[in-house]
């Protein structure tokens, strides 16, 4: 039994060092133009969306109105900048973006304190489309999170917050030093 156990024990280390040195050689194909981080988010981006698009086009929403009405709902009332931040968009395309919900009196557009500021809310027709969407939001949801396990969506999450920290702190968005 000791051979056996001594053996199982070589054989499980000698998989993990070889496990090891693929990683170590692998580790430059991160720098080769297949690996860039910009495609490989991109395309999951648009493959996401396209799950959830179909599902919330009979409600008359896209997955990125449909998101966008959530936020309001889990947020309240906002102001451009603040519903920006919160969905990791430029405050420039809120707008654009808000203009068809509006228009549908799914979003209410108010004038804030200061004349400039506009204050975002779901209206009550808003949350009842909301309402309407969300258990074909949550069939999507529970598929993908079937198939790709709870588990390693909540290290997806954390993952991905790491690269939007990285992301957002890339040189390329900081402002060039004056000469």
């Amino acid at each position: 039994m000791p051979d056996q156990l001594t053996g199982r024990t070589l054989v499980a280390d000698q998989q993990a060092a070889d496990l090891a040195a693929a990683a170590l050689a692998n580790a430059h194909e991160a720098y080769t133009h297949d690996a860039c981080i910009l495609r490989h988010v991109a395309k999951a981006s648009r493959a996401v969306v396209a799950a959830y698009d179909p599902a919330l086009a009979p409600f008359g929403l896209t997955g990125h109105q449909f998101n966008l009405m959530m936020t309001l709902r889990n947020m309240g009332p906002m102001n451009v900048g603040a519903l920006a931040e919160a969905l990791g968009m430029d405050a420039s395309g809120i707008p654009r973006a808000i203009r068809p919900l509006a228009e549908a009196d799914l979003i209410a557009v108010e004038r804030g304190a200061d004349r400039r500021q506009r204050l975002l809310s779901l209206t009550s027709r808003g949350q009842q489309r909301l309402d309407s969407a969300t258990p074909a939001w949550a069939s999507v949801q529970t598929e993908l999170l079937d198939t790709i396990g709870p588990g390693r969506w909540v290290t997806l999450m954390n993952e991905l917050r790491t690269l939007r920290r990285a992301a957002a702190a890339c040189s390329t968005r900081k402002p060039a030093p004056k000469k």
